[in-house]
């Protein structure tokens, strides 16, 4: 089960972002600000925004190609105030030696000697590249250079490998998680909470779905709390023990983000949001290709 600790930041309407506890003790923002899709000039402007506004978590990853941006904005913020995460993708050939190479480049790119927590974008195509991956990470975690490590959109099959000579279990799964999936999608968040792993939601929304944003459903509980579908729909993965990234440029989307941790769902209302089965949605784009029996050494 998901532990909150003190939270780093207030929220301006009087709420606190809370923290879950990593497998290692550290602290984990459950509410970040995403990147993907920014340019470098977008990405600065909504990074200082989003920390000026009460966000203390920032996600992006090496391929979003908007890294310089994102560090121009860090780079005005006292490195003790935010929690920074953010992924390289996965690679098939010399994986050991070609993922050592863009976890260096993401600390270039960001201007930054280390970050709060490093993910794996997601699996590669073979057990022995899964592994060898992980064996780069573990070592980048041991120098120092990364306070927790994880994964992103890694499946039951590609954790089977993982383990079969991980030394560190990862941190967090960063998957897709919604309204429309159930709290526990194929199993995973369940599988990570057996084995110490906090998961994550990418897409909290269902990428811009009406349905999550201005829904009947959403929007009728909404109407209880005074919020609205979004933020029902984002409420309801945090009191499912899921932390969640979410994306805009608006300050005031950001501070209605931020107040979704100033009202609880009732129980009926979060049952009722757990037995939604629409938008679909799958945790991975990885999970369906990459079965267990896929996975070779």
């Amino acid at each position: 089960m998901v532990r909150t600790v003190a939270a780093l930041v207030g929220v301006a309407a009087g709420a606190a972002i809370p923290n879950a506890t990593l497998n290692n003790g550290l602290g984990f923002p459950m509410i970040s600000l995403g990147t993907w899709q920014y340019d470098d000039a977008t990405a600065e402007a909504a990074v200082k925004l989003a920390l000026q506004t009460g966000f203390n978590h920032i996600d992006t990853a090496h391929n979003y190609n908007n890294q310089a941006g994102v560090g121009k904005a860090l780079a005005q913020f006292e490195r003790s105030s935010y929690f920074i995460t953010t992924k390289v993708m996965s690679v098939d050939s010399d994986a050991y030696a070609q993922t050592n190479k863009l976890l260096e480049e993401d600390l270039t790119l960001l201007g930054l000697d280390s970050v709060d927590l490093m993910l794996l974008h997601s699996p590669a195509r073979s057990c022995k590249a899964i592994q060898e991956q992980w064996r780069a990470m573990e070592d980048f975690y041991a120098a120092g250079k990364a306070r927790a490590i994880g994964v992103s959109n890694y499946c039951l099959s590609s954790f089977e490998c993982l383990f079969q000579t991980a030394k560190v279990t990862p941190a967090v799964n960063q998957i897709e998680v919604h309204v429309g999936m159930g709290p526990d999608p194929t199993g995973l968040v369940s599988y990570g909470q057996s084995k110490g792993i906090i998961s994550q939601a990418y897409s909290p929304l269902g990428d811009g779905s009406s349905e999550l944003i201005t829904g009947e459903l959403v929007s009728g509980i909404g109407k209880a709390h005074n919020m609205t579908g979004a933020q029902v729909s984002m409420r309801w993965l945090i009191e499912r023990e899921i932390a969640l990234t979410t994306k805009t440029t608006k300050a005031s989307h950001m501070q209605q983000d931020l107040d979704i941790f100033g009202f609880k769902l009732a129980d009926a209302e979060g049952s009722t949001l757990d037995a939604a089965t629409s938008p679909a949605g799958k945790p991975s784009w990885a999970c369906s290709s990459l079965a267990v029996e896929d996975i070779t050494v």
